[in-house]
C-alpha cells in the first residue's frame, strides 16, 4: 500500500521549493568550491605538490 498524504506533501513541499533552486545551486557550490580550495591549501601546506 502507498501513503498518498506522505506523497503528497512530499511533492507539495519540493514544489513550495521551486523558486529559491537557482539559490541554493550557487549555495551548493559555494561550499563544494570553498571544501576544495581548503583541501587544496591544506594538501600544499602538508608537502604534496599543488597541481595544476
Amino acid at each position: 500500500m502507498y501513503n498518498w498524504d506522505l506523497q503528497n506533501a512530499i511533492a507539495a513541499f519540493v514544489d513550495s521549493q521551486k523558486p529559491f533552486f537557482g539559490e541554493q545551486r550557487e549555495l551548493y557550490y559555494s561550499v563544494l568550491y570553498d571544501f576544495v580550495g581548503a583541501s587544496s591549501h591544506l594538501f600544499t601546506l602538508l608537502g604534496f605538490p599543488p597541481v595544476p
